[in-house]
């Protein structure tokens, strides 16, 4: 019994252990996010739909005004009176409103953090690894976010990575590897906005085609129990008058989609130039200003020299090995020279005996 126990007690103490040593292989939050800058181009989705049903919801109280004039009721009917499609119409382009609303805030905010020195030539015109502490300080003490930053994380980067490497030239491939990230991350952060875009036209299609078979199917089963010409005449006006209305919601997806692609583009249009800025503010402020330690340099031309002397013994033996080839070249022509003559003298003997 006491060894079951002992068996018993040992096989938790062995699992903690385990579990242990995967929460030290595990990389914490803080880690996994240090440079997320997601954030700084992606918006909050259930924010942003539920902002987008206030402003529906918004919309919809604001067109009960054109109920009160005969001239202007036709606007209200629009959204109304044509079934449940232009509700779904209006709330995905105010859902995208939404999102434009939230990014256009975000931009405004990496605009604002340009507008300050982040690396100031007060403390350093060339920025070293005795000097990285100080530009670190400065950066924190402004208080921006570096994950709400295109230009704070690639700062951040670039400088921690120098510090590792203490190369620039790894430096500046790893930031033009980061601005190929921040590019793809701003345009996979409009997928949502243009399925809207593709899907408000569709949407208006189907409640065309739903407005045209009620219309239709309404006149086929009135046909049959009318007699008179001019019941079937005013059924017929019923019709198309309702063939008409159908095509309405067509007419509100269209104007929806054109609301929302233009807006779409200029946004992404300007996030994309703040990208080029960001581009062209590392390569001004923080490439060239880049300093490789002294000893990395030596160590480097070092490594230059002993490339150099080995590339040199390389051709001193290429050029012993050339001429070792001459040399067998010309014995071998010699020989074949005297094999010449020694069947001529054959051929000369036994023509004379």
């Amino acid at each position: 019994m006491a060894k079951q126990t002992k068996m018993r007690t040992k096989v938790p103490e062995k699992a903690k252990k385990r579990a242990a040593q995967v929460n030290m292989m595990q990389r914490s939050s803080d880690e996994m996010g240090k440079f997320d800058n997601t954030s700084a181009t992606s918006v909050p989705m259930a924010i942003t739909a539920l902002m987008g049903l206030g402003f529906e919801v918004a919309l919809y109280i604001f067109l009960l005004i054109f109920q009160v004039s005969d001239s202007t009721k036709i606007i209200h009917d629009y959204f109304y009176e044509r079934g449940w499609v232009p509700y779904l119409l209006t709330y995905l382009a105010c859902w995208s409103f939404a999102i434009l609303y939230f990014k256009r805030k975000k931009l405004k905010n990496q605009e604002n953090v340009m507008q300050f020195k982040l690396l100031p030539e007060d403390i350093s015109v060339d920025i070293r690894e005795d000097n990285m502490a100080q530009f670190y300080a400065h950066i924190k003490r402004l208080g921006f976010d570096q994950r709400e930053s295109f230009l704070l994380t690639r700062i951040f980067r670039g400088l921690e990575h120098f510090s590792v490497r203490k190369n620039h030239t790894e430096t500046a491939d790893m930031l033009k590897s980061q601005s190929e990230i921040d590019a793809t991350m701003v345009d996979s952060s409009y997928v949502l906005i243009k399925v809207f875009i593709w899907a408000i036209p569709i949407l208006g299609f189907i409640g065309t085609v739903l407005g045209i078979s009620e219309a239709v199917a309404s006149f086929g089963g009135e046909m049959g129990a009318a007699a008179d010409i001019e019941k079937i005449k005013e059924q017929l006006g019923q019709v198309t008058g309702g063939l008409s209305e159908a095509f309405d919601t067509t007419l509100i997806s269209l104007i929806f989609s054109l609301c929302v692609m233009f807006p779409t583009s200029v946004m992404q249009k300007n996030e994309e130039d703040l990208l080029n800025k960001v581009d062209e503010y590392c390569n001004e402020y923080f490439l060239k200003r880049l300093r490789e330690p002294q000893n990395s340099g030596a160590a480097s031309f070092n490594a230059s020299g002993d490339s150099i002397a080995r590339i040199e013994h390389l051709q001193a033996y290429l050029l012993q090995l050339q001429e070792s080839q001459t040399v067998v070249a010309q014995q071998m022509t010699q020989v074949a020279h005297q094999f010449n003559q020694i069947m001529q003298n054959t051929s000369i003997e036994e023509e004379n005996g």
